[in-house]
């Protein structure tokens, strides 16, 4: 039976090599609805037309490669009853989000809120306005979620002598992290550390994990940073959180409504720093979707099955 492809908008992907394995290829510009219930494997979920693609009758749909590594947004209890394979990204992009932590911390403890309102006035900075100004190696971090980008982060941290704490479901170690603990231990890890970085997937445990509950029991922490999802954060507790003292400074990319409304009380905090969902960007990033989806292509292509990235439906990850 032929393979049918249906890729995402502007995916700068090498079709050619696609088609060279007997694949058939279909854009969202070129597929009609005669084709929905052809379609065996999809790269990305692009809404409304993927769902009308799972929805045809008699649907084909035996694949789905997502172009991100979480996978709450896919209707993850029908994709497991009609028994469809689906791969993630995950490990694409551990490298610029982890950059972007770093950049995060830095934009705080290298002061840079001054320096560029000093800029903004073209006004020379004295230096005593750099008192409380820090180094990555003097702070202390609490990453929840060791997987690709969070074990990618603890070993660039390891380069700036700093201390890391890993969180994730059981305890188990990773490497670049000094300590690691469980999930439900996590008052333990947070107890001494000075910048806390959410990177978990969203699932029903993770949901508003980050709550009154957790910021509450802070004191005074340095830095919240949250590039996971933004469903795992409780805005009006953190909002809260920030107000109260309980945290210095947050760092946010994600955010449980998105486009964050320009409304939200975040904008209006200085010590808060918002990016547009943007920390996974980067050039070339075909590339590095193909890197993984290729070799999951060919497998599935040989024998129906995929070799890397096959996510647990049941578990969301």
């Amino acid at each position: 039976m032929e393979n049918l492809l249906i890729l995402p908008h502007n995916s700068e992907l090498d079709v050619t090599t696609y088609e060279k394995l007997g694949v058939k290829i279909f854009t969202p510009e070129t597929i009609t609805p005669n084709d929905y219930a052809k379609i065996t494997i999809m790269l990305g979920w692009q809404l409304p037309l993927s769902e009308k693609i799972l929805a045809a009758p008699h649907s084909d749909l035996k694949w789905i490669q997502t172009v991100s590594a979480g996978i709450d947004y896919l209707p993850l209890t029908e994709l497991k009853g009609k028994k469809i394979l689906v791969t993630n990204m995950s490990g694409v992009h551990a490298t610029p989000i982890s950059e972007t932590v770093l950049l995060y911390a830095l934009y705080f403890a290298r002061d840079f809120p001054t320096v560029l309102a000093n800029d903004n006035k073209h006004q020379w900075a004295q230096h005593s306005e750099f008192a409380n100004i820090k180094t990555l190696n003097q702070l202390t971090w609490t990453i929840f979620g060791t997987g690709h980008i969070g074990a990618e982060l603890a070993r660039l941290l390891k380069a700036f002598h700093a201390k890391t704490i890993g969180v994730n479901r059981t305890g188990h170690t990773v490497p670049s992290f000094d300590k690691t603990y469980a999930q439900s231990d996590w008052q333990q890890a947070v107890a001494h550390t000075d910048v806390i970085v959410n990177i978990m997937p969203l699932t029903n445990e993770t949901t508003h994990f980050f709550n009154d509950q957790f910021f509450q029991s802070l004191n005074n922490t340095y830095l919240f940073v949250n590039v996971g999802r933004g469903k795992s954060v409780q805005t009006s507790a953190l909002i809260q959180a920030l107000k109260d003292h309980k945290l210095q400074h947050a760092a946010l990319d994600v955010f449980e409504e998105e486009p964050l409304p320009s409304t939200s009380p975040l904008w209006k905090l200085s010590n808060v720093l918002i990016t547009p969902h943007y920390s996974a960007e980067m050039a070339d990033l075909g590339n590095a979707w193909q890197a993984i989806f290729l070799p999951n292509l060919k497998a599935f292509v040989k024998t129906g099955n995929v070799i890397e990235n096959q996510v647990n439906l049941s578990n969301g990850y």
